[in-house]
């Protein structure tokens, strides 16, 4: 869509595994990679925003659009409304999509998804989840867990809770967030002037904030995961599927 723009946030001093944002696949960085497929989808145009010298001249290399951003932010959704603001002061953007610098398999299907639920629903942030298959996640406190309102409806619905451990208590399904996002200029404006909230320092999780000042979260249901780079047993089985599927 001509209104959308997708920005991958991203930075080189990462805790749990530094400098992947330019670990390669098929000989491709990662970072790099996640823009080439954005930009194949056709949903918007693609934005690299970055905090590292080496970052910014691989994107040049690859002819991706990229922007510098500070060092200072703690979350990519402050890394992205920075760089919104810096390359559309006008804002003829009005749609923005988090697209994460870690997610090499994000599918076209997950995108439009987002983009859809953002559109149709009406809320002030768009996200997604899939029901989790693997009882191994179930305990797993790297598994973002959402509880989301008429969760048995086939489209999904607005955000309750999110957390690292098992919810909702009771026997049903569970359901693995998956932290892409969709905001409207607005309410990513709205986002990133919030204080940091109790409940995210306690959980990890920044969309808490958003939750605890009131703000709308739209669910969305979708039947696939992508694989998430946070460590290098990730990295390694994110490689296999690439390597396996392309």
């Amino acid at each position: 869509m001509d209104n959308t723009l997708i920005v991958i946030p991203c930075r080189m001093d990462s805790k749990r595994l530094p400098g992947k944002p330019l670990m390669q696949f098929q000989g491709v960085p990662m970072v790099i990679r996640i823009a080439q497929l954005a930009r194949k989808y056709n949903i918007g145009d693609v934005l690299i925003a970055c905090c590292d010298d080496e970052v910014y001249e691989v994107a040049k290399k690859y002819e991706v659009d990229v922007i510098m951003t500070s060092k200072r932010h703690d979350s990519g959704s402050d890394r992205v409304f920075e760089a919104i603001n810096k390359i559309d002061p006008k804002k003829n953007y009005y749609n923005i999509i988090n697209l994460q610098g870690d997610m090499p398999t994000v599918s076209k299907n997950m995108l439009e998804k987002l983009l859809e639920y953002k559109i149709s629903s009406n809320f002030e942030i768009s996200t997604l989840a899939a029901e989790i298959v693997d009882k191994n996640e179930e305990e797993d406190s790297n598994v973002v867990k959402v509880v989301f309102s008429n969760y048995t409806g086939n489209t999904g619905g607005r955000a309750l809770y999110f957390s690292r451990s098992k919810i909702p208590f009771g026997i049903g399904p569970l359901f693995h967030h998956i932290g892409l996002y969709c905001y409207d200029r607005d309410s990513l404006e709205k986002f990133v002037n919030l204080s940091k909230s109790k409940l995210e320092s306690l959980e990890s999780l920044e969309q808490l904030r958003a939750l605890e000042a009131g703000m709308s979260i739209f669910v969305g249901k979708i039947n696939e995961v992508p694989l998430g780079v946070d460590n290098l047993a990730d990295f390694e089985k994110a490689t296999d599927y690439i390597n396996k599927y392309g």
